[in-house]
């Protein structure tokens, strides 16, 4: 199961100590991002997914010889 909390950055320490203590097979990974640096975020990969087949119904894709031909 996924769970996102937004933790208090004078906190984070305090929170980080609190989650090492538990079990070791409680807690699969954690990851710390910074919302700012984020470029866009999604819920699922499911979604993941989704947008990525939106993208491709959209796309005019060249083909590999034109794209190598208009690189050089």
């Amino acid at each position: 199961m996924l769970v996102q909390l937004t933790v208090n950055d004078a906190e984070l320490t305090a929170f980080l100590n609190i989650i090492e203590h538990l079990r070791s097979d409680m807690v699969e990974s954690i990851s710390i991002l910074d919302p700012a640096d984020a470029s866009f975020v999604v819920s699922s990969g499911d979604m993941v997914r989704e947008r990525i087949n939106v993208a491709e119904a959209r796309a005019n894709y060249t083909d590999h010889d034109t794209f190598w031909n208009d690189v050089v």
